[in-house]
Protein backbone atom coordinates (compact mmCIF):
# COMPACT_ATOMS: atom_id res chain seq x y z
CA UNK A 1 0.00 0.00 0.00
CA UNK A 2 2.80 2.37 0.90
CA UNK A 3 4.59 1.53 -2.37
CA UNK A 4 1.47 2.42 -4.37
CA UNK A 5 1.14 5.76 -2.56
CA UNK A 6 4.80 6.57 -3.14
CA UNK A 7 4.46 5.67 -6.81
CA UNK A 8 1.35 7.88 -7.20
CA UNK A 9 3.10 10.78 -5.49
CA UNK A 10 6.07 10.35 -7.80
CA UNK A 11 3.83 10.34 -10.87
CA UNK A 12 1.94 13.38 -9.60
CA UNK A 13 5.18 15.18 -8.94
CA UNK A 14 6.45 14.40 -12.44
CA UNK A 15 3.20 15.59 -14.03
CA UNK A 16 3.28 18.78 -11.96
CA UNK A 17 6.86 19.46 -12.92
CA UNK A 18 6.04 18.90 -16.59
CA UNK A 19 3.10 21.32 -16.44
CA UNK A 20 5.20 24.01 -14.77
CA UNK A 21 8.07 23.64 -17.22
CA UNK A 22 8.05 26.56 -19.73
CA UNK A 23 7.19 25.72 -23.29
CA UNK A 24 10.10 25.79 -25.75
CA UNK A 25 10.30 28.88 -27.96
CA UNK A 26 8.79 28.53 -31.43
CA UNK A 27 11.19 27.52 -34.13
CA UNK A 28 12.00 30.25 -36.63
CA UNK A 29 13.58 30.11 -40.02
CA UNK A 30 17.22 31.06 -40.07
CA UNK A 31 18.44 34.30 -41.68
CA UNK A 32 15.01 35.93 -41.71
CA UNK A 33 14.70 39.58 -40.71
CA UNK A 34 11.34 39.67 -38.98
CA UNK A 35 11.46 43.46 -38.54
CA UNK A 36 11.40 44.16 -42.27
CA UNK A 37 7.90 44.98 -43.52
CA UNK A 38 6.41 42.91 -46.29
CA UNK A 39 5.63 46.03 -48.32
CA UNK A 40 8.29 48.66 -47.52
CA UNK A 41 7.30 52.28 -48.01
CA UNK A 42 8.58 54.05 -51.09
CA UNK A 43 10.95 56.84 -50.23
CA UNK A 44 10.16 60.11 -52.03
CA UNK A 45 12.93 62.05 -53.77
CA UNK A 46 11.41 65.53 -53.61
CA UNK A 47 12.33 66.25 -49.95
CA UNK A 48 15.97 65.44 -50.70
CA UNK A 49 16.33 67.82 -53.66
CA UNK A 50 14.04 70.69 -52.67
CA UNK A 51 16.54 72.15 -50.19
CA UNK A 52 19.07 72.97 -52.92
CA UNK A 53 17.08 75.65 -54.79
CA UNK A 54 15.84 77.12 -51.51
CA UNK A 55 19.39 77.48 -50.20
CA UNK A 56 20.96 78.82 -53.40
CA UNK A 57 18.18 81.29 -54.22
CA UNK A 58 18.06 82.53 -50.62
CA UNK A 59 21.82 83.13 -50.64
CA UNK A 60 21.61 84.97 -53.96
CA UNK A 61 18.85 87.24 -52.67
CA UNK A 62 20.71 87.82 -49.42
CA UNK A 63 23.89 88.87 -51.22
CA UNK A 64 22.03 91.26 -53.51
CA UNK A 65 20.20 92.85 -50.59
CA UNK A 66 23.39 93.17 -48.55
CA UNK A 67 25.23 94.73 -51.48
CA UNK A 68 22.36 97.08 -52.29
CA UNK A 69 22.08 98.37 -48.71
CA UNK A 70 25.81 98.22 -47.95
CA UNK A 71 26.12 102.02 -47.96
CA UNK A 72 23.45 102.27 -45.26
CA UNK A 73 24.91 99.56 -43.03
CA UNK A 74 27.29 100.23 -40.14
CA UNK A 75 30.96 100.25 -41.09
CA UNK A 76 31.62 97.14 -39.01
CA UNK A 77 29.16 95.21 -41.18
CA UNK A 78 29.81 96.80 -44.57
CA UNK A 79 33.56 96.30 -44.18
CA UNK A 80 32.97 92.56 -43.76
CA UNK A 81 30.95 92.26 -46.96
CA UNK A 82 32.58 91.24 -50.25
CA UNK A 83 33.26 93.96 -52.78
CA UNK A 84 30.44 94.78 -55.19
CA UNK A 85 31.92 92.88 -58.14
CA UNK A 86 32.40 89.71 -56.12
CA UNK A 87 29.00 89.97 -54.43
CA UNK A 88 26.98 90.46 -57.61
CA UNK A 89 28.93 87.82 -59.49
CA UNK A 90 28.48 85.34 -56.64
CA UNK A 91 24.76 86.07 -56.39
CA UNK A 92 24.38 85.57 -60.13
CA UNK A 93 26.01 82.14 -60.08
CA UNK A 94 24.15 81.16 -56.91
CA UNK A 95 20.92 82.09 -58.65
CA UNK A 96 22.02 80.00 -61.63
CA UNK A 97 22.54 76.99 -59.37
CA UNK A 98 19.21 77.58 -57.66
CA UNK A 99 17.36 77.60 -60.97
CA UNK A 100 19.26 74.53 -62.15
CA UNK A 101 18.37 72.53 -59.04
CA UNK A 102 14.77 73.71 -59.34
CA UNK A 103 14.32 71.37 -62.30
CA UNK A 104 14.52 68.10 -60.31
CA UNK A 105 12.69 69.72 -57.40
CA UNK A 106 9.71 70.66 -59.58
CA UNK A 107 9.58 67.43 -61.57
CA UNK A 108 9.77 65.18 -58.51
CA UNK A 109 7.29 67.34 -56.63
CA UNK A 110 4.71 67.09 -59.41
CA UNK A 111 5.20 63.35 -59.81
CA UNK A 112 4.96 62.56 -56.10
CA UNK A 113 1.98 64.87 -55.58
CA UNK A 114 0.18 63.05 -58.38
CA UNK A 115 0.91 59.69 -56.75
CA UNK A 116 -0.43 60.95 -53.43
CA UNK A 117 -3.61 62.25 -55.07
CA UNK A 118 -4.10 59.00 -56.97
CA UNK A 119 -3.67 57.02 -53.76
CA UNK A 120 -5.78 59.10 -51.38
CA UNK A 121 -8.13 61.03 -53.63
CA UNK A 122 -8.25 64.77 -54.14
CA UNK A 123 -11.72 65.43 -52.71
CA UNK A 124 -13.50 64.85 -49.45
CA UNK A 125 -16.34 62.34 -49.18
CA UNK A 126 -18.77 64.88 -50.63
CA UNK A 127 -16.82 64.77 -53.90
CA UNK A 128 -16.65 68.58 -54.15
CA UNK A 129 -14.40 69.89 -51.39
CA UNK A 130 -10.66 69.56 -51.91
CA UNK A 131 -8.91 68.01 -48.94
CA UNK A 132 -7.09 70.48 -46.74
CA UNK A 133 -3.70 68.86 -47.21
CA UNK A 134 -4.00 68.97 -50.99
CA UNK A 135 -4.94 72.63 -50.81
CA UNK A 136 -1.59 73.06 -49.11
CA UNK A 137 0.13 71.03 -51.83
CA UNK A 138 -1.41 73.22 -54.54
CA UNK A 139 -0.48 76.45 -52.73
CA UNK A 140 3.05 75.14 -52.15
CA UNK A 141 3.47 74.30 -55.83
CA UNK A 142 2.02 77.58 -57.14
CA UNK A 143 4.18 79.71 -54.83
CA UNK A 144 7.35 77.86 -55.80
CA UNK A 145 6.52 78.06 -59.50
CA UNK A 146 6.03 81.82 -59.25
CA UNK A 147 9.39 82.19 -57.50
CA UNK A 148 11.19 80.09 -60.09
CA UNK A 149 9.64 81.84 -63.10
CA UNK A 150 10.24 85.35 -61.77
CA UNK A 151 13.79 84.59 -60.67
CA UNK A 152 14.48 82.99 -64.05
CA UNK A 153 13.38 86.22 -65.74
CA UNK A 154 15.65 88.25 -63.46
CA UNK A 155 18.52 85.89 -64.25
CA UNK A 156 17.85 86.38 -67.97
CA UNK A 157 17.80 90.17 -67.61
CA UNK A 158 21.07 90.19 -65.69
CA UNK A 159 22.68 87.88 -68.20
CA UNK A 160 21.46 89.95 -71.14
CA UNK A 161 22.78 93.17 -69.61
CA UNK A 162 26.19 91.61 -68.97
CA UNK A 163 26.48 90.33 -72.54
CA UNK A 164 26.19 93.85 -73.95
CA UNK A 165 29.86 94.53 -73.21
CA UNK A 166 32.99 92.48 -73.77
CA UNK A 167 34.01 92.71 -70.12
CA UNK A 168 30.51 91.82 -69.06
CA UNK A 169 30.68 88.60 -71.02
CA UNK A 170 33.54 87.44 -68.83
CA UNK A 171 31.97 88.79 -65.65
CA UNK A 172 34.29 91.75 -65.08
CA UNK A 173 31.75 94.57 -65.17
CA UNK A 174 31.89 97.88 -67.00
CA UNK A 175 34.91 100.18 -66.90
CA UNK A 176 33.03 103.24 -68.16
CA UNK A 177 30.22 103.10 -65.59
CA UNK A 178 32.09 101.22 -62.84
CA UNK A 179 29.08 98.94 -62.58
CA UNK A 180 29.75 95.52 -61.12
CA UNK A 181 29.34 92.44 -63.26
CA UNK A 182 25.79 91.04 -63.32
CA UNK A 183 24.69 93.90 -61.06
CA UNK A 184 20.91 93.82 -60.60
CA UNK A 185 18.85 96.95 -61.15
CA UNK A 186 16.92 98.39 -58.24
CA UNK A 187 13.64 96.89 -59.44
CA UNK A 188 15.32 93.49 -59.55
CA UNK A 189 16.45 93.78 -55.94
CA UNK A 190 12.93 94.74 -54.85
CA UNK A 191 11.39 91.83 -56.75
CA UNK A 192 14.05 89.46 -55.42
CA UNK A 193 13.16 90.47 -51.86
CA UNK A 194 9.49 89.75 -52.54
CA UNK A 195 10.33 86.41 -54.12
CA UNK A 196 12.55 85.52 -51.18
CA UNK A 197 9.65 86.16 -48.80
CA UNK A 198 7.32 84.11 -51.01
CA UNK A 199 9.83 81.27 -51.07
CA UNK A 200 9.99 81.23 -47.27
CA UNK A 201 6.19 81.19 -47.15
CA UNK A 202 6.14 78.22 -49.53
CA UNK A 203 8.79 76.43 -47.48
CA UNK A 204 6.64 76.93 -44.38
CA UNK A 205 3.73 75.25 -46.17
CA UNK A 206 6.03 72.38 -47.11
CA UNK A 207 7.07 71.97 -43.49
CA UNK A 208 3.44 71.91 -42.37
CA UNK A 209 2.67 69.23 -44.96
CA UNK A 210 5.53 67.13 -43.61
CA UNK A 211 4.88 67.45 -39.89
CA UNK A 212 1.07 67.56 -39.96
CA UNK A 213 0.24 65.17 -42.79
CA UNK A 214 3.33 63.01 -43.25
CA UNK A 215 4.27 64.23 -46.72
CA UNK A 216 7.91 63.46 -47.38
CA UNK A 217 7.92 60.42 -45.09
CA UNK A 218 6.58 58.18 -47.85
CA UNK A 219 4.85 58.76 -51.15
CA UNK A 220 1.18 59.26 -50.44
CA UNK A 221 1.60 58.74 -46.70
CA UNK A 222 -1.16 60.10 -44.54
CA UNK A 223 -0.61 61.14 -40.95
CA UNK A 224 -3.09 60.92 -38.11
CA UNK A 225 -4.37 64.34 -39.01
CA UNK A 226 -4.81 63.47 -42.65
CA UNK A 227 -8.21 64.35 -43.99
Amino acid sequence: MSDARARSRSLLSDELKASLKPAPPPRMQANVNTTEPKTPLKKPIHPAVVHMPIAFISLAVGLDLANFFSASLPNAISASLPIATDATRASYFLLSLGLLFSIPAVTTGIGEAKKAIDKQGLYEKDGKTIKQKFKGVIAHAIANDIVILVMAYIWYCRRSAAKQTLLGKVGLGSVSTAQAAYAPAMWMVVVEALMGALQLFSANIGGSLTYNYGFGMAIGAGGKKAA
